[in-house]
């Protein structure tokens, strides 16, 4: 995966991640927002002098533009903090609003400041709101340059109309303050995207990781660990909201005469063909089909009664009985047969009471001279 040629789930995360970070991050930018609205307004009102208006521009207009900032800002983090969905996508919709209405006040500002002759404090002042800015929406350059560019060719144009004076070096200053406000973006950007990929590397390092320590090599279905651990779950929700649960143990009669007769690589394309056999006739039942070992498996039956698993069970031999996989060694019959012991869960009953009882009626089923199905129930 590389930052040029993104795949289409780094795209959704990356997409997504955007979406949050703007959420988060304008919370804090708001806040900038509000102290240099405050800033602005005390210097208007604590130093009058300072200020000076021209009659077409009175001071009343810096008021007002300041008052809107504080009350969009002030807006914006009342509706952050109540959202009763706090990841729901219109939040970011509202936050890119917000710093849109946020740079056209502040160009206002500017414009007022600019026009009043009052370049002091133009410089440093943007100069702090843009970088202010970039620290906090560099992972989207969208929003970002919407914030931005009204800002900066407010300042460029009017500094330019108002000010006859204005110097080729000055005009430089404000050239050298956006390639560094873009480059810093885009280093930025970069260690955003480096971090994302990083994560979603290890998020599918765990997966790949989880996949093999959960399913059989050999058959691809659940091995023991999954097998036990969605046992002990189900049993769990079961025991809180009641309902049937049933198991069904299962083993290949006389698998070590059919790998002794065929070798071990037919043996395990043998096992790998019932786990598929498993994994259709419980399909209809959402069954958990899974290899403990050797030649036996199991089909965990969550919603089923015993009936239903019989049914299952029926249908594992006659899947296997259309399949008519030879197997000349077997006392049997002539073909790959399996034994089977149903058992149903009760309340109160423990996960190795259930595979016990499951146990037992497999053992059952060996004596009574396999292929065929016992249910605890019966048995016992």
């Amino acid at each position: 995966m590389t930052t040029n040629a993104p795949c289409q789930a780094f795209d959704l995360l990356l997409a997504e991640m955007r979406g949050l970070a703007l959420k988060t991050s304008s919370v804090w930018f708001l806040w900038v927002n509000i102290l240099f609205a405050l800033f602005i307004l005390g210097r208007t009102y604590f130093s009058p002098d300072s200020l000076p208006v021209a009659s077409h521009l009175p001071s009343a207009v810096m008021e007002s533009v300041m008052a809107i900032v504080l009350f969009i800002a002030s807006a914006g983090l009342f509706i952050q903090r109540l959202a009763p969905i706090q990841n729901a996508p219109w939040l970011s919709k509202l936050a890119q609003a917000a710093v849109l209405t946020q740079s056209l006040c502040w160009s206002a500002c500017f414009y007022v400041l600019i026009a009043s002759d009052d370049l002091k404090i133009v410089f440093p002042f943007a100069a702090v709101l843009l970088f202010s800015a970039l620290i906090s929406l560099y992972f989207n350059p969208h929003v970002l340059l919407s914030f931005i560019a009204p800002i900066w060719l407010t300042i460029f144009i009017t500094s330019m109309a108002y000010n006859a004076n204005i110097t080729v070096l000055y005009s430089l200053l404000w050239v050298l303050l956006a390639g560094l406000i873009e480059s810093g973006r885009r280093m930025l950007n970069n260690w955003f995207i480096l971090a994302l990929q990083t994560q979603q590397k290890n998020a599918d390092l765990i997966s790949q990781l989880e996949l093999l320590a959960n399913r059989d090599p050999l058959t691809g279905i659940a091995n023991r660990r999954a097998f036990e651990l969605r046992l002990e779950e189900e049993v769990a929700r079961h025991q809180r909201e009641g309902g049937d649960l049933a198991l069904i143990m299962l083993d290949v009669d006389h698998f070590k005469i059919y790998n002794d007769s065929f070798g071990h690589q037919t043996g395990d394309r043998c096992l790998a063909t019932l786990a598929q056999c498993l994994a259709r006739a419980s399909l209809h039942a959402t069954g958990i089909p899974a290899r403990p070992g050797g030649e036996e498996f199991v089909v965990l039956l969550p919603r089923s009664n015993e009936t239903q698993a019989i049914e299952v069970a029926k249908a594992i031999a006659e899947d296997l009985r259309q399949l008519n996989i030879e197997h000349p060694g077997s006392p049997v019959l002539p073909r790959v047969t399996v034994s089977q012991g149903i058992a149903s869960w009760r309340p109160g009953m423990a996960p190795r009471t259930l595979i016990a009882h499951a146990d037992a009626a497999l053992y059952q089923a060996k004596q009574q001279g396999r292929n065929c199905f016992v249910t605890w129930s019966r048995h016992d």
